[in-house]
């Protein structure tokens, strides 16, 4: 679902704004504080039913009011709303009817990029497991039921190795095994998908140094256990360390996807500006897996799209935006584009924060 018009309410630094979209290219620009990454959060908040700034969902009510609203028409005619009121639980609804996260999720799919997702290489396995996970989530019905089975298996399982509960440990360990071999299949096969569409996209690239930087590149899937065993066999080879350490030490809570230039991690080796587009590259050939394989179309938050890159990296990501194919929010402190860009980024349409009166379409 493409988003046609947002409406917010008591939400961050807007007492009330109502802003219409471009079904493909929307630029959000003004000064820092001027609330651009506001914008970006409350189109997230309709897509997930969380911010991406804070865990706090109440420091998104704005001060001395009791609640914050948005709402989110879509150009195929459905509602979102999103209600939170300061002492109560967030209200999700899809078309006036109540919704989970999930559901809210599958719904109407994105694909944020932020400073977290910058700098996903320096940030630990668990933020990397996470944004694939949230892409199989969109794109697979069962795979959130294998997943919280997993997670509940897992942490059962620990709770017997600690209280040396041998029972325990065997059922959990059957559970964990079944539901845990089937998300890591699942996440191998989304990131082989999502690793041949990195190097296509690639082919495309035309700055020297990305080219260098990507010749060199290797990309592995670690799924938490030695690749010669199955689960089930490394958790009986594990059985008496696991219970000396009372925690479970190898299965799919222990993946990783590894970046590596010449066996060491890119963190040791690219600047910060060279690692954002590489993040940047990877995290776009997911959404554009999750499009192209899976049918399923996200649309797409870029924060902040032009700190830390120097001109021919940001030339080259705006060059590559228009290949993503779906609906894109993308924001940043000044407004760059020029003719020559306006023709390659079609039907693009400029808000200017502090004068969203007078936003109007680039054609």
């Amino acid at each position: 679902m493409s988003i046609k018009k947002i409406s917010i309410s008591n939400f961050r630094c807007f007492d009330s704004v109502d802003l219409e979209f471009s079904e493909l290219n929307n630029f959000i620009h003004g000064a820092n504080g001027s609330g651009k990454t506001s914008v970006l959060e409350a189109l997230y908040f309709c897509s997930t039913g969380r911010s991406f700034k804070s865990s706090n969902k109440n420091l998104c009510i704005q001060n001395d009011k009791e609640a914050f609203k948005i709402q989110i028409d879509t150009f195929d005619n459905n509602k979102i709303c999103i209600l939170k009121e300061a002492k109560k639980s967030i209200s999700l609804e899809i078309n006036e009817s109540k919704a989970t996260s999930i559901e809210l999720f599958r719904a109407i799919p994105s694909t944020l990029l932020d400073n977290k997702t910058f700098s996903m290489f320096a940030d630990t396995p668990k933020y990397r497991r996470k944004i694939l996970d949230r892409c199989l989530m969109a794109s697979d019905k069962n795979y959130s039921k294998d997943f919280f089975s997993f997670h509940r298996s897992l942490k059962q399982r620990n709770a017997a190795l600690k209280f040396k509960r041998l029972t325990n440990i065997d059922m959990w360990s059957e559970i964990f095994i079944n539901s845990g071999t089937l998300i890591s299949e699942k996440r191998n096969n989304f990131f082989e998908e999502t690793k041949q569409t990195f190097f296509r996209f690639a082919k495309n690239l035309k700055d020297k140094r990305v080219l260098e930087i990507i010749n060199s590149l290797e990309i592995l899937f670690h799924k938490g256990w030695a690749s010669q065993h199955s689960l089930k066999e490394v958790l009986e080879l594990n059985r008496d360390s696991d219970q000396r350490k009372t925690s479970t030490t190898s299965g799919p809570h222990r993946a990783d996807i590894k970046f590596l230039i010449k066996d060491s991690d890119i963190k040791y080796i690219l600047s910060r500006g060279e690692q954002k587009f590489m993040s940047i590259l990877w995290c776009l050939s997911m959404h554009k897996t999750l499009s192209d394989v899976y049918g399923v179309k996200p649309f797409l938050i870029i924060d902040d799209i032009h700190s830390e890159l120097d001109e021919d990296f940001y030339n080259e990501l705006i060059n590559f935006l228009p290949k993503t194919g779906n609906q894109l929010f993308f924001s940043d402190i000044n407004n760059p584009f020029n003719s020559k860009i306006k023709d390659q980024l079609k039907e693009l349409k400029k808000f200017h924060v502090e004068q969203f009166t007078n936003a109007k379409k680039t054609k």
